[in-house]
């Protein structure tokens, strides 16, 4: 879950902790003080601790705009330091930028990282387009765009030199409430007592929950293809990451005769077999028809 709050407003407590429930590995936020040119961060493992300081910080401080987020783990360690936001690398301006995600990216992951998609996004990827003001430059802003798509970002800079205060991408795929709030996916609106027993939607994916003895139990592999809303375990069902009803790309939305996306290396000798799919290279690579 992304929140996005703007200037002089408070969130809802309850749709974050719904949100908290729903999203339960690791906490975040960050709140623009534009009178003193900085940006409150702070991450917790403890949805209770996220929440509380957040109000209590948001309520200080109201005149820009803030971002909370709540994930669920995707790739990377749970832990603290994949937890968003997270600070984009500046070395002339350290500090300006922070950057909140929804969703999950074709960013190539090698064996042994610990960074999630998100970081790898945030630490390697921006800066190498030229950091928060490339943004501004709306060849740089349609690609990453692009790029993102099934995705939402949100950027939060008093970098001096950036046009605006908040950049977000793909608003339209979330939904802004009552009061001007935007959340990215309807996981905020889940009564925490209730039991739920269908897929809410993450952007092109959804998860099944249900009461456990010890709390709300996720069932992280369960998805829906947005293309022809197929539900399906992506672990089992799908080794390919091609939707195995409609054979659309659930990282990039393409159809496989027209998908490019980097492939990892494949983890069964069986894949190679399959008549009806793109195939890997053994080493991993792009995928060819």
């Amino acid at each position: 879950m992304l929140c996005v709050i703007p200037p002089n407003t408070i969130p809802s407590r309850d749709k974050l902790e719904n949100s908290a429930l729903n999203n339960p590995h690791g906490f975040g936020f960050a709140i623009v003080v534009p009178e003193e040119n900085r940006i409150i961060c702070e991450r917790s493992m403890s949805a209770d601790e996220s929440i509380n300081r957040f109000l209590e910080l948001r309520g200080k401080y109201q005149t820009g705009y803030a971002m909370w987020h709540a994930r669920i783990a995707t790739s990377g360690k749970i832990d603290i330091s994949n937890c968003h936001p997270f600070l984009l690398p500046d070395s002339e301006h350290p500090n300006t930028t922070y950057v909140g995600h929804n969703g999950m990216l074709d960013v190539y992951e090698a064996k042994d990282e610990v960074r999630s998609d998100t970081r790898i996004f945030v630490e390697d990827l921006i800066p190498a387009l030229g950091g928060v003001t490339a943004l501004d430059n709306i060849q740089i802003f349609t690609m990453l765009d692009e790029f993102t798509r099934g995705s939402k970002v949100c950027i939060l800079t008093v970098h001096p030199k950036a046009e605006y205060q908040m950049y977000l991408f793909h608003e339209e795929a979330g939904h802004t409430d009552e009061d001007k709030v935007w959340w990215s996916n309807k996981s905020c609106e889940l009564d925490t007592k209730s039991l739920y027993n269908g897929y809410y939607d993450y952007g092109y994916a959804g998860a099944f929950v249900k009461d456990g003895k010890e709390g709300v139990e996720a069932y992280y592999n369960w998805y829906v293809c947005q293309t022809c809303k197929h539900e399906f375990d992506w672990e089992t069902e799908c080794p390919d990451d091609y939707c195995p009803k409609c054979r659309t790309c659930l990282m990039c939305e393409s159809s496989e005769a027209v998908c490019f996306c980097y492939r990892p290396e494949s983890k069964k000798k069986t894949d190679y077999d399959r008549p009806h799919r793109s195939y890997y290279a053994p080493e991993g690579g792009w995928a060819i028809s």
